[in-house]
């Protein structure tokens, strides 16, 4: 069987599409969450080899003046430009500092990430940032997205925000010791790893809460925030004192691995994207079904990834359930089928054009062409930088950002 290909030059031809010319209208409703799209598109070609440290230096400075236009007076970024007002809107005029359309703490995230790639930490408001980041904490530990200009903390409950308050948090800090003064206006880490592992269901998923269904999404961002504040047992500065993150890894890791779905094109199937795709034949969906058969995916020509009992292969779940093994071990990522997962990535979600698309037979788009890069990146694909999985970005981007926050501290 000859094994397919990942085509670099076309899948940077798609990148530079997406960083240079209007997006299709599709694109439109996520202008809130431009930010995220921009950042995504910068890591890819940093993925490719063919990242911002190849652009012209206008280029560069046009990018980081567009990121620095959404950084919000009080503290945090804003999603695009078109969601922060002017500088008068903000100001104090007896009633205390007016919130106006508030900072996002994604936005942040990914803000803070673009600029690691176009220039330096030093004009990030980095002790608004912070202390700003201390108010979306609720007291049980969780984090929100935004808070209000009446002082609510909006946004899910979920592990999203946990894990972008943690990569925050060590972009703009980092792992030094704090003095009296920091350690007030930092979050409270010993509620968020308690929060987290509560999420931590009986089958080893985690999820918002142990009495919801479990999500390899939510599982990997628990991981990675885990990971990034050192509460992982390979963790090197992990005390017999501190609790661990997670309460119980080997079925953690037992819950990510049957994630695992092996795809079947059926005979005769016509996979011309003008026509309805035909649903893929799912094999081991009905694991947990005592009388069902247990297949062997090692047979498996092509092995995808769903996030939940039961549903569809997505490529965005290949990087959430690698990703999260990858954190926990690079040991633990070989009990996937890794050929048969790039097979898969490869030959039914990569696009002609470039990218991939969400599912057999979709077209490319930002999202789901970023992490099946990256998916491929931590499986060591030729050809790809190696990849920090925790973070989301390249190993090289991830020294690349402690310089930069050193920088910005001793400035």
């Amino acid at each position: 069987m000859v094994e397919p290909k990942l085509d670099i030059e076309r899948h940077i031809k798609y990148w530079q599409r997406c960083l240079k010319t209007l997006l299709p209208t599709q694109y439109t409703s996520t202008d809130s969450n431009r930010i995220m799209l921009g950042f995504f598109i910068l890591s890819a070609l940093d993925i490719l080899g063919a990242g911002p440290d190849t652009f012209p230096e206008k280029q560069r400075k046009n990018i980081r003046d567009w990121v620095l236009k959404c950084q919000h007076p009080n503290g945090g970024f804003c999603g695009s430009p078109n969601h922060r007002f002017p500088d008068s809107y903000y100001v104090d005029v007896g009633h205390g500092k007016q919130q106006m359309d508030p900072a996002s703490l994604p936005a942040t995230f990914f803000a803070i990430l673009s600029l690691s790639f176009v220039g330096s930490f030093e004009q990030i408001r980095r002790d608004d940032c912070l202390k700003w980041l201390k108010t979306l904490q609720r007291d049980d530990g969780s984090f929100g997205e935004i808070v209000t200009q009446d002082g609510v903390i909006e946004g899910g409950r979920d592990m999203r925000p946990c894990y972008l308050a943690a990569g925050v948090r060590w972009m703009l800090r980092g792992d030094t010791p704090l003095s009296e003064k920091e350690k007030g206006d930092d979050i409270d880490l010993e509620k968020m790893v308690d929060y987290i592992r509560s999420g931590q269901t009986y089958d080893g998923g985690i999820s918002e809460s142990f009495q919801h269904e479990p999500h390899a999404g939510y599982s990997c961002c628990a991981i990675s925030a885990l990971s990034i504040i050192n509460r992982l047992p390979h963790s090197p500065s992990l005390s017999g004192t501190e609790p661990q993150g997670l309460t119980n890894i080997p079925e953690t890791i037992r819950w990510l691995v049957s994630r695992q779905v092996g795809y079947t094109v059926e005979k005769g199937e016509d996979e011309e994207e003008t026509k309805t795709p035909a649903p893929p034949v799912l094999q081991g969906v009905y694991e947990n079904q005592p009388s069902a058969p247990t297949p062997s995916l090692q047979d498996e020509d092509s092995v995808g990834f769903n996030g939940r009992c039961n549903k569809k292969v997505d490529t965005c779940y290949a990087y959430w359930v690698t990703a999260s093994l990858d954190i926990l071990g690079q040991d633990k990522a070989q009990l996937l089928n890794t050929k048969a997962s790039r097979r898969f990535l490869l030959e039914h979600t990569q696009h002609r054009i470039g990218g991939f698309g969400k599912a057999p037979g979709d077209p490319p788009d930002i999202y789901h062409s970023n992490l099946g890069l990256a998916t491929l990146a931590i499986m060591k694909e030729p050809g790809l930088k190696p990849f920090d999985s925790a973070l989301c970005v390249t190993k090289q981007q991830k020294e690349i950002i402690g310089r930069l926050r050193e920088a910005a501290l001793s400035g």
